[in-house]
This record gives C-alpha cells, structure tokens and sequence, in this order.
C-alpha cells in the first residue's frame, strides 16, 4: 500500500512519539482526561479577543458537564450508601468452606475493605474509567499493609491471557531530569506472572530510541494487576485494551454548551449596564467622555489588564479622569434640545442563548444517561425513594451496568489481595491485619490444580449484595411497615419471617433469621 505525503508524514511522527515514551493512544487518552480536568481549551486565544473568531476562541465559562456527570455516577455506585456488602460463601468452585472458616475468612474481607477504604477507592477506580476509557489497578503490600495503587491508564500497556486476564503490564512515562531541564528521563516497569521490573530511568534524546539499563526486580507469585476497560463493544477483541469514556463521541456537544454559557455571561455583561446615549449634542466633553476608567490604550474593557493587575499597576486614568460619574449631587450640563437616556437590551438574545443552553443539556443528559437536577427543582420536604427513582431512572440504568462492570472489577481485586495473602510474601513478612492470623492457614487451603497437574488459585466464592441508591423517606418505611404488619396480622397472609425480611433493609437487618430468633413475643408475633 503507498501513502499519501501527509500520511507518511503522520506516520513518522507516530513513531517519534513512541520512540519517546508517547504514543497516539497516550495523546488520545489525554484529551479525554482534559474533559475531567477543564484543561481542554488550554493553547487556545482568551474568550475576550477579537482579533480571532469567536468559534476559535476558548470559551470563558465551563459547564464542567463532564465531572459533574463522572462524579454523580461515582458517588451514585459506590457511594458509602450504595457500597455492596461482601459475602464469603460457604461453597464454591471445587471447594467447601466451614461455617467457621467461612466466618474467618468473611472478617479477612471486612478488615481489609477497611484497611483500604474501598468504598473511596473504588470511586477513584470508576472516576478514572469514565474519563479515560480505562483503569489499571495494582496491587501489593508494603511492610506487610495492603496498598493499591491506581496508574494512569495512558502510560500503561496490558497484555490479556485467554481467560481475560491481565497476563504483563508495561508502564512508561516521562519526566523532566532533576540535573539538565533541556532533557527528559523516561520511566519503565515491567509486571509479569513471575517478577516486577524497575528499570533505571534513562534520558530521552529527540528521535533516539532509549536504551534501558540496571533494574530491580522482585519475583512475584501472580501478575497483581486488575484492567477495566469501561463500557467496551461486546466484540472488542485482547488488543482494543481501552473502552470508552463518557465523553467519547460528544467532545463537539460539550464545547457549544461551554460556548453558549460564556455568550449569554457576555450578553449579561453588555447588557446588564445600561449604555448613556446623547441625543441632539455636539462635542460636549461632560456627556461624550467615556463611560469607564481607561487604560493605557484607551476604554479599559473585560481583560487581563483590568482583573489581574493592582490599581497602582494600572494607568494613572485608571481612578476615574475623565469618566462621567453618576451621582445625585453630580449636575450634566446639556445645550438647548439635548437629551440622554439610559438605553437597555430587550433580551431576546439572552433568550435565544438559553434556548440552546437548555437544547444542548438535554442532548447530553439524554446521550450519557446522566440525570442533573438542581436544588430548586426538586423543592423542598422529603422526597419518597420511589420518586427519586422514577426521576432518575435513565440514570440508574447507567449505574446498573456500571454496577455489574465495577462490581466484578471489585471482586478480582479482593480476591488478587488474597490470593497474595496466601503467598510467600505475607507469609514471609506477614500481613498487618488483625484477622489475617487466623485466616492464613484458611487461605492455604484454596488452591487446586488444573488438567495439567499445575497448582492454580481457586479462592473463596464471594457475593455482592449492593445497597439502594437512595434513603427510604419516613414515609416510605411507615407504608412498608403497615403493609408487613398487616399481611402478617390476625388472618396472615404470609409469614412473620417472610414479612421482616421486606422491611430488614429499612431498618438495618442483615440476618433475618438472627433478627427473629431474638424477637419475643411481645416484638413481632408468631404464626
């Protein structure tokens, strides 16, 4: 195949790029994070200058639509109220469990989700996903304490085993050297099934492939890494490493609401002072003169020069001059017929701007699933959990997927933490938990072997069982509780078990067999 003079041209800087610690696919994930990060116009002319069109300008106003919507559906799937409850089961692949190993293992699992605040962390894992595609996860253990550490996707390179796992995972990134700033170092890890690489950081010379050196090297027992890949087509194939960010596709949708909110804050701006205008007067100094302080170059408008620098910095004029001043005592002197009047904008162009303001919203909202209401919309009192849900319905199918996706991404990340408990390391240096003692001997038992007679990790069969998106109303639990009370009244229709169970998540009852065991005669009635 022969390519065009710019396609070799593309070509050629695709691959100084590599050669540099960059890639296409590093640029790429690098403007999707600038959405999250508001840096997206950066490199672009001031809002405020007219020497370029406005379409090319970089818009004065942000909507932040991006973080908004990330940071909802963060909170909104491992929210503290929403953070599923881990349940160690007592079978599971080619193994059973006692009911006292179960209850071992299950503390394991509690301590270490405290140990790590998961319900934290695993938002910064979905943060990272939906701005970037994808989130790379590591896990290890530090002095014998459990660490997770989150890597920017874009400096990561996976390679995936048949059954979806991360099989290696190189990182390389670069920095500024500490010794000579015209140079750059590049960073490079290695993670396999068998050992944890750091190379020695190496500068980067422009169009010189980097040579690596010295390294240190730790063997490691598995590949450590978790890889999620957000929202991915069903037939993406090993190397499609990324998914898709939320903004992927409605870039273009995002910067005309920032467009339009920075026109109508400019409309606000010119049209919320009213303009003096003379009518009938000629050359009459105390009416023409300007309406604001000045600057060196004349009217001082909405710029750099006049919100940044200090008042001694700035003209002399700057204190007012020749301004006209409007004040009661303040006399305007007109010639026989003059007039002047205070001449205001009728709107409609602040309309037609919120018009496409409220336009652009509900494409985005509608696209991305992302329910956004402020506080004025939802009024006051206390608002029944079913009409939340029904007002945010499009927006918790979103968070269901997300749910399903994350949620699996939680339980290989519990079960790599445990499967390197079990290892030589923590047994070496021991893990700093305080249930983990009684559990190693537990963990040692969950292993197996596959058709070729190789040792394999099974580990514990764990259940998610996720909380509700939002807090029943007080409304809600007294209907709840009249209609459990009543089915399981004189003439019952259902058992006293089968009734608290509908109602143990409103009050906080996780074992309902527990629960009824301890209720007397006088709590709940028998059938």
């Amino acid at each position: 195949m022969i390519l065009s003079p710019l396609q070799q041209d593309l070509a050629k800087f695709d691959s100084e790029l590599i050669r540099l610690g960059e890639s296409p696919r590093y640029w790429r994930l690098n403007a999707l994070e600038s959405w999250y990060t508001g840096q997206q116009y950066t490199g672009r002319p001031s809002f405020w200058d007219q020497e370029v069109p406005l379409r090319s300008r970089a818009p004065v106003i942000q909507s932040q639509f991006v973080r908004s919507s990330i940071n909802r559906l963060a909170n909104l799937v491992f929210g503290d109220r929403s953070f599923p409850k881990m349940r160690v089961e007592a079978s599971g692949y080619r193994m059973k469990l006692s009911p006292s190993d179960a209850a071992v293992l299950q503390r394991l699992v509690m301590e270490l989700c405290q140990c790590l605040a998961l319900s934290k962390r695993m938002r910064e894992v979905i943060t990272e996903g939906l701005k970037c595609g994808s989130a790379c996860i590591i896990v290890s253990l530090c002095n014998g304490k459990p660490m997770m550490r989150l890597v920017p996707s874009k400096w990561c390179t996976p390679t995936f085993a048949a059954d979806g796992s991360v099989e290696s995972l190189v990182i390389e990134y670069k920095h500024p050297s500490p010794t000579d700033p015209d140079q750059w170092m590049l960073h490079r890890r290695e993670i396999t099934s068998t050992y944890d690489r750091v190379y020695d950081s190496v500068p980067i010379k422009a169009k010189v492939a980097p040579v690596f050196g010295d390294y240190q090297e730790v063997p490691v027992e598995f590949c450590p890494v978790i890889w999620v890949r957000n929202a991915a087509e069903p037939t993406a194939t090993p190397d499609q490493i990324d998914g898709h960010a939320l903004v992927d596709g409605l870039e273009d949708e995002v910067e005309a609401l920032d467009m339009e909110l920075s026109q109508l804050y400019r409309n606000a701006l010119y049209n919320g002072d009213p303009q003096m205008v003379q009518i009938g007067v000629e050359g009459d100094a105390s009416i023409a003169a300007s309406q604001g302080p000045k600057g060196p170059t004349g009217d001082m408008k909405f710029s750099w020069f006049n919100t940044v620098l200090p008042n001694w910095a700035k003209n002399a004029n700057s204190s007012g001059g020749d301004t006209v001043k409007k004040a009661p005592g303040k006399l305007w002197k007109l010639p026989q017929g003059g007039d002047a009047k205070l001449v205001e904008s009728n709107g409609s162009g602040a309309e037609i701007i919120k018009g496409a303001v409220k336009e652009l919203r509900r494409v985005l909202t509608d696209t991305t699933g992302v329910v956004l209401f402020d506080a004025d919309s939802l009024g006051g009192g206390d608002l029944a959990a079913r009409t939340l849900n029904l007002m945010h319905a499009p927006m918790l199918d979103v968070a269901d997927n997300l749910r399903v996706e994350y949620g699996d991404a939680l339980l290989r990340l519990v079960d790599a933490f445990l499967r390197l408990f079990s290892g030589t390391l923590a047994r070496t240096q021991g893990v700093l938990l305080r249930s983990y003692d009684e559990a190693e001997p537990v963990l040692a038992r969950l292993y197996g072997v596959n058709p070729k007679q190789e040792t394999r990790w099974l580990g514990p069969y764990i259940t998610l069982k996720w909380g509700d998106y939002f807090d029943p109303s007080a409304a809600d639990k007294e209907a709840a509780l009249k209609v459990a009370m009543g089915a399981s009244g004189n003439k019952p229709l259902i058992t006293t078990r089968t009734a608290l169970a509908s109602v143990a998540s409103l009050f906080g009852v996780e074992d309902v067999d527990a629960e009824l065991a301890t209720a007397t005669e006088n709590d709940i009635p028998t059938h």
